[in-house]
Parts: C-alpha cells; sequence; structure tokens
C-alpha cells in the first residue's frame, strides 16, 4: 500500500441536485467516491444495506464499490454532489474511511463553502480552474478527516487494536515529505499530456536522471511505477469524460492515449470493475 503522503484524489464531477418527493435512486453499484452535501429536504440514504437518514445540513460519504440506493423523505431534496476517485490501484480499500477517519454521516460546520467554491470553479474558463477544484477537494477531504478523528475520540474508537488511525499510521505511512521536484515535474506533465507514448527511459530523460534512478525515485515518491502511474491517469482521466461529455468511447480511448478501444475497455474494467459504458449509466 503506498504511503499516505502520496495518496491522489482525482475529481470527477460535481453538480446540483432539486429533487421532489417521488425521487428514488434504485439499489446500483458506486463505480467512484461520492459526497454529497445536503441543502434541504432529507433521505433515507440504504449503503451495503445499511440505513441512514441524511438530513439538511449534513453530508453523507458514500465509498467506492458500495452498493447504494436512496430516495427522498420530504417534498423537496436539494444537495450537491462530488464525485472522485483515489489511485484506481487502491481497488477494493475504503481508504477514506480506512486510513482518514472519514465518517459516514458528518454535520456541516463551514464544509459547504468547498462544495460552492468547487461548483464555481467547474463551471470557470479561466486558465487555473483546475488548481482550485483540486485544492478544495483535498481541502474538503482533509478537514472532513480531523472532524472524524474528533468524534471517534470522543466515543472511544481510537482504542481499538489495528484498525486505529493512529496504528495505521505508524505501520504504513511515512513521514510527511514533499515530492521530489524532478518526480513531480513528470507527474504533472503526464496530467496535462495523457495521449503521449510514455516509458521509463523518456520519462527519465525528461528530468536528466538515468532510467534506473529516475524509477526508483519515481517509485519512492510516488508509491507506484511511472508506468503504473501513467495508466492511473489515463483511466481517471477517461472516466471523468465518461460523466461529463456525450463523447463516443472510441473518441475517449484515444484521448486518453490507447489507439485500441478494445484494451481501454479491458483496462478501465480492471481499474473499475464496470465497462465504460456502465460507469457512465451509473451516473444518470
Amino acid at each position: 500500500m503506498p504511503t499516505i503522503d502520496n495518496a491522489r484524489f482525482t475529481f470527477l464531477y460535481i453538480d446540483f441536485y432539486s429533487m421532489g418527493s417521488s425521487w428514488v435512486y434504485p439499489k446500483s453499484q458506486i463505480p467512484y467516491n461520492i459526497f454529497r452535501y445536503i441543502t434541504k429536504g432529507k433521505a433515507e440514504f440504504c449503503i451495503n444495506g445499511e440505513k441512514n437518514i441524511v438530513e439538511e445540513n449534513q453530508i453523507v460519504y458514500i465509498p467506492n464499490g458500495c452498493t447504494m440506493a436512496c430516495q427522498a423523505l420530504t417534498e423537496k431534496f436539494e444537495f450537491y454532489s462530488i464525485r472522485f476517485v483515489t489511485s484506481v490501484f487502491y481497488e477494493g480499500e475504503d481508504v477514506l474511511r480506512k486510513y482518514y477517519g472519514i465518517r459516514r454521516i458528518t454535520e456541516n460546520t463551514g464544509e459547504d463553502i468547498y462544495f460552492k467554491e468547487i461548483y464555481k470553479w467547474v463551471k470557470s474558463s479561466h486558465v487555473a480552474r483546475n488548481n482550485f477544484v483540486r485544492g478544495y477537494l483535498d481541502l474538503l477531504i482533509g478537514t472532513l478527516s480531523l472532524k472524524g478523528e474528533e468524534v471517534n475520540k470522543e466515543v472511544g474508537e481510537l482504542g481499538n487494536e489495528k484498525d486505529t488511525l493512529e496504528k495505521m499510521r505508524n505501520k504504513e505511512y511515512k513521514a510527511s515529505r514533499q515530492v521530489d521536484s524532478r518526480i513531480q515535474q513528470v507527474a504533472d506533465y503526464v496530467v496535462f499530456h495523457p495521449t503521449e507514448k510514455y516509458n521509463p527511459e523518456k520519462m527519465a530523460n525528461m528530468v536528466s536522471l538515468s532510467k534506473q534512478r529516475f524509477s526508483s525515485l519515481f517509485k519512492e515518491n510516488m508509491g507506484k511505477t511511472p508506468m503504473e502511474y501513467v495508466r492511473e491517469i489515463r483511466l481517471t482521466t477517461a472516466a471523468r469524460k465518461l460523466l461529463i461529455s456525450d463523447k463516443n468511447i472510441n473518441d475517449i480511448a484515444y484521448d486518453v492515449g490507447y489507439e485500441d478501444t478494445n484494451y481501454f475497455i479491458r483496462e478501465f474494467k480492471a481499474a473499475f470493475g464496470f465497462t465504460p459504458n456502465q460507469y457512465r449509466k451509473s451516473a444518470k
């Protein structure tokens, strides 16, 4: 498991929904993480068979891979919904709950500003909008993590053997450190140029390192090999495009660097558990 310092969260989409009393979301498997901030009304969320009533001014966390069904319980039910993924190579791990301590339901005490800012910046045409979106998502996750720890301490949950946050950090995480600037340079380049052809030697040449030294540094800083990272960026970029555009699968595959659509579909399903078409339909 990569260290917590290298955990990356990739924003997919945000929207604001206004539903009536008849709104029902049928039981489905969810292929991404969701934060929903309720601005009006209340609803019943059934997550992995566990029923929760979520009300106005609360934030509900819905983890990647869970089954979820929900229905409105009031005449009006309105909410912001943020969809995002952690590294696709954390598949099977509820990173936010297990390692960050984020609870299923959190009372809003100012976190709503992050939802509103992300919603505002997504609709902006400013060149730095992605920086603001990523920044506010990180702030939201960090704030919810801190609140989760406070609540856990109050109810004594942190005393429970190996699953406590402190023990998990001592066992799994290295001391906080900044990513090597050379590695960050290459990582950022891949994000903005996912269609290029990559191999460790080409990536090493970008920062004047030997292939061996670069590969070692990259794994140390990013928690994965250079080509695992390229695959992650391509697939999470594709996931976002599936949610925010009507492009066909062939075009999206090409946009993120896959010349063989069938291979792209196999890779996508291996990472997310859904074909691209199933993934797109799950958001509707």
